[in-house]
């Protein structure tokens, strides 16, 4: 048994998704999220000649390089301090997202202030794929990708103006099929015990490694198209939230003996987790990670910095850890999880 890392075939149950549309508007289904942001860049660059786009600070580096490889200059804002933000003094264009599917009234604010000024507003919902948002009504460009959630190669951009860029026809049938090989691979060796580790970790990386070279350009394979379209939304909801619910109140527990800080302290209405974000000693995260690690559990963290590009590197990036909730676990798998943290910090904060 082990909780985390890559999804495998058939890691959410099928059924009718309610989220299918976040907003009403011409979409198309793309690859990637980096496919996704490629596409609206050019779109920007075709439709509203941008020259510049404003990025949260907190954010991969696979949000920034769509932009600079389309020429478009990239600067940041303070992502967790939204209201010193001064849209007068913003690029062409803003990114805007919540994080970690937990929703912020700030968000929503900063995103009306900044179309109040003129600005063309994307809002990156792939983090709140499975909640509904007013910040979406905001939007010029709305771009969710559901790689992070289950075992779909797909992402949907949607724009309120419809598309004057012509229409990805190409399929990365070489990506699809390797990434595919190693989900199923990975599913027998889960659900029943047979094969080789290493060969589906071998094939995963071997997937990521050629998605990072080769992103621009490909639609989504129908297949993984009516993935999303068909996911049971409410069980993977509730799911998440069940074990989110879990992970949250036992963390609160953990920090008042442990220097560990959770992100979040409860769960709204309309929140669906992606993960337990919670932050720890700088000097102290790779060792908790690999420890972990020797439990079968992998909490990734969120994000590594990419120096080959620009960045403003955030605290979060040198601090945080994400817990695993996910609909392919149960509340016993959560307390598993919690008893290997307990151990781990117990060890790691010890002297």
């Amino acid at each position: 048994m082990e909780i985390g890392s890559e999804y495998y075939t058939a890691s959410a149950v099928s059924g009718i998704n309610r989220y299918k549309e976040l907003i009403n508007c011409p979409k198309r289904y793309v690859l990637s999220g980096r496919t996704g942001l490629n596409l609206i860049a050019e779109e920007l660059k075709a439709r509203l000649n941008c020259r510049n786009i404003l990025l949260p600070d907190y954010c991969c580096s696979s949000m920034i390089y769509p932009f600079i490889h389309q020429d478009i200059d990239v600067s940041f804002y303070d992502a967790f301090d939204l209201k010193s933000v001064l849209p007068d003094d913003m690029a062409d264009a803003v990114l805007i997202m919540d994080y970690f599917g937990f929703l912020s009234k700030d968000t929503l604010s900063f995103a009306q202030r900044c179309k109040s000024k003129g600005k063309i507003i994307i809002v990156d919902a792939t983090q709140t794929a499975f909640s509904v948002s007013s910040t979406y009504d905001c939007a010029e460009y709305l771009i969710v990708s559901y790689r992070k959630w289950f075992d779909s190669l797909c992402c949907v951009v949607y724009s309120k103006n419809g598309f004057v860029t012509t229409n990805y026809s190409t399929k990365h049938n070489n990506y699809n099929n390797i990434w595919r090989q190693a989900a199923s691979l990975k599913s027998n060796y889960i659900k029943n015990g047979y094969g080789d580790k290493q060969k589906f970790l071998s094939l995963y990386a071997e997937a990521n490694h050629l998605l990072d070279s080769e992103y621009k350009g490909f639609s989504a394979n129908e297949d993984e198209i009516a993935l999303v379209n068909n996911v049971a939304s409410d069980i993977l909801k509730d799911k998440r939230r069940q074990n989110a619910d879990i992970l949250i109140n036992e963390v609160a527990k953990l920090s008042d003996v442990y220097d560990i800080q959770p992100i979040y302290s409860h769960i709204n209405a309309e929140d669906c987790p992606l993960f337990v974000p919670i932050l720890v000693r700088e000097d102290k995260r790779n060792f908790i990670r690999s420890e972990l690690s020797k439990y079968n559990i992998y909490c990734p963290c969120h994000w590594p910095v990419d120096h080959r590009y620009p960045f403003k590197e955030h605290l979060y990036h040198k601090k945080e850890i994400s817990l695993i909730c996910d609909q392919r676990y149960g509340k016993d798998d959560m307390r598993v999880q919690l008893r290997a943290l307990t151990s781990v910090l117990e060890s790691a904060y010890k002297h």
